[in-house]
């Protein structure tokens, strides 16, 4: 059986936060937030409560892998990791507090 996931999403372009906002919902789950910023990531984390974490790695305020070290030292909670500019090393370093990499464009198989 599939859970329902709640999921927390950010993104600082607006066809990607518009694309998790489709397509997450259609795949079963409930997205209880998107930001367009680290720092409005954090901050909805904080309010949210969320099951899974989904964000960009550039982003203005706060890039997403610092937004996931700060959302991680708080509660502990999956993050995918997203990226146009993936590369393997990213991968390797354990410390991260990131679940997984998904490299853009993603599509709804990736998901």
């Amino acid at each position: 059986m599939n859970r329902r996931l709640r999921i927390s999403v950010a993104d600082d372009e607006a066809d990607m936060r518009d694309y998790f906002a489709r397509m997450l919902p259609h795949m079963g789950h409930e997205v209880v937030s998107i930001a367009n910023n680290g720092r409005q990531l954090v901050e909805q984390c904080r309010a949210q409560h969320p099951d899974l974490v989904i964000t960009d790695m550039k982003m203005p305020d706060l890039d997403g892998l610092s937004a996931a070290r700060e959302i991680c030292s708080e509660a502990s909670v999956p993050v995918l990791l997203v990226s146009a500019h993936f590369t393997p090393d990213q991968m390797t370093d354990r410390s991260q507090p990131v679940t997984a990499f998904l490299t853009k464009p993603i599509r709804r198989a990736d998901l």
